[in-house]
């Protein structure tokens, strides 16, 4: 079941999207302000957001910003307001979409499929990225270390990669954590003799 919440001071709209989403099959809970909101999304995730541009207190796009800061779920605008510049910053902002006022529940349910969908394909990618990075931070350290093996034991590439997985399983370990030690303890024994 996919968690939405609403967040509309317009206490009318705030309950037919509500009630209509629940009727769907969606899990809504509501909010009438931002600190509101922020209450909700510190008590229990959302797959998103639906955020009203324009609230007393605090409006839409500061509510977007402290949700995006707090780790909060993905966001949506729906709005009264659709001018150019209001929608290019909820795109700023970090919206994954932005619907104009006034629409019903089955206008609605496809743009929040599809903003809920985008949302976790972003994610995805974080993820994945995330990953690749981590894996070329390891592949760098292991050439880096290869290579100080082969200037220091007179090795080939491939004799000191090997020199070098050979140890790291003898030494139950990731061969990357044991390449970031070899190049630490050469940056430290280089700031010695550079300094004395």
């Amino acid at each position: 079941m996919k968690r939405v919440l609403i967040v509309d001071d317009d206490r009318v709209i705030l309950n037919l999207l509500a009630e209509g989403l629940r009727d769907l099959g969606y899990a809504v809970a509501t909010a009438v302000s931002g600190a509101d909101a922020l209450a909700q999304v510190a008590e229990q995730p959302f797959d998103l957001a639906v955020l009203d541009m324009r609230m007393p207190g605090m409006p839409g796009l500061e509510l977007a910003r402290a949700l995006a800061e707090a780790g909060g779920p993905p966001f949506v605008f729906l709005s009264a307001f659709g001018d150019t510049d209001v929608v290019q910053a909820a795109a700023e902002a970090g919206a994954m979409g932005y619907l104009v006022k006034p629409v019903d529940v089955p206008q609605l349910v496809p743009f929040l499929e599809a903003s809920i969908a985008r949302a976790r394909e972003m994610a995805d990618l974080r993820t994945t990225t995330g990953h690749l990075e981590q894996a070329l931070s390891v592949e760098q350290k292991t050439r880096t270390a290869v290579g100080i093996l082969m200037v220091r034991k007179g090795l080939d590439r491939q004799q000191a990669f090997d020199f070098l997985r050979n140890q790291a399983r003898s030494q139950r370990r990731k061969i990357g954590d044991l390449s970031e030690d070899l190049i630490s303890a050469v940056e430290g024994m280089n700031r010695i003799l550079r300094d004395s």
